[in-house]
């Protein structure tokens, strides 16, 4: 039997016009143990009651909150810091962005082979969110958490299509 188990890299790429990046880079820098998580909203339920009846008429399933894959990196380099949290590098030195950048990649994390697969999780599209998290501690290390939020992958035409993908490959 094979299942998902670790993760070996994170790449990211350009995004397409609403499709995925054709090219990805991995991200140098060591990832934090336990630190991938995926967050998918539950969907929210809102009945359309009748009053001659206690069984909804209908329901409506919308989702309220917003979906992201978020993972923390051990003291990365000054161009992932620039990368995901915009700013600056220059060599090892990164100076932060005087506002808020809008940063959107593709980011694709790969699962550790296991039974002869491995498993990508592709955000199409996603908004990129990073800060560092974690200062630096006798027995801890410097993090860089970054979280990246799942949006639409509309076309310039005006086509929706997936916004994530998950797909299992021969390894």
């Amino acid at each position: 039997m094979a299942i998902a188990l670790g993760v070996t890299k994170i790449e990211y790429g350009t995004v397409g016009n609403g499709i995925p990046a054709t090219s990805f880079t991995e991200i140098p820098d060591e990832i934090a143990e336990g630190s991938v998580v995926f967050s998918f909203s539950e969907p929210t339920e809102t009945n359309i009651m009748s009053e001659t009846s206690d069984i909804p008429v209908e329901i409506i399933v919308t989702k309220e909150d917003s979906e992201y894959i978020e993972f923390a990196l051990i003291s990365p380099v000054a161009a992932t810091l620039a990368l995901f949290g915009g700013g600056t590098a220059t060599g090892e030195k990164w100076e932060a962005p005087t506002a808020v950048p809008s940063v959107n990649k593709t980011i694709k994390v790969t699962s550790k082979t296991n039974g002869g697969y491995k498993w990508e999780y592709t955000i199409v599209n996603a908004k990129i969110v990073a800060k560092l998290n974690q200062a630096p501690a006798k027995k801890s290390e410097e993090q860089y958490l970054v979280r990246c939020y799942i949006q639409s992958a509309i076309t310039s035409a005006g086509v929706a299509n997936t916004p994530f993908i998950r797909e299992r490959v021969s390894a």
